[in-house]
């Protein structure tokens, strides 16, 4: 090979790693607009989307699409209750269920008086608790605990 071929090589070679290193940092940019702007979360069984927004008036809700609040996130440690197992625990009505945690759809519908998160594929709950208050913290206190798992069977 003479060194004209050589450097005509060389050249084809440097443009060949500059097209991949374009098209790589083209994809990269691709993937970090998705994370920062990801497509509205949808409730699987009613295809309608779902997003979790704090209300003026500091509360954490999931709404639909029309902006319609549908039910409370449940507030642990003065914030929206944290993904444990996939699911999060929501309120409606007084009562404690358990949403999916990325697409807020109801798991388990709320009728518990107190739940904990799941741990281990179950969680702990009871329809007869008491809230006992110490300071600025709380602890539910119950006689009745029983174990549902994810598809609310006790």
């Amino acid at each position: 090979m003479n060194s004209y071929n050589k450097n005509h090589f060389l050249l084809l070679c440097l443009l060949v790693l500059l097209f991949v290193g374009v098209a790589c940092k083209q994809a990269s940019s691709d993937s970090a607009k998705e994370e920062n702007n990801p497509e509205p979360l949808a409730d699987t069984t009613t295809s309608i989307a779902l997003n979790m927004e704090q209300t003026t008036d500091g509360k954490w809700v999931i709404m639909d699409s029309q902006k319609k609040v549908l039910y409370e996130v449940f507030i642990y440690d003065n914030g929206p209750d944290y993904e444990s197992e996939g699911l999060i625990r929501v309120m409606k009505n007084g009562k404690i269920g358990y949403a999916d945690a990325k697409t807020y759809a109801i798991v388990i519908e709320p009728q518990f008086d107190c739940a904990f998160p799941f741990e281990n594929g179950k969680a702990k709950v009871s329809n007869q608790c008491k809230t006992i208050k110490e300071g600025e913290h709380s602890r539910w206190e119950s006689d009745a605990w029983q174990y549902v798992d994810k598809q609310g069977k006790y």
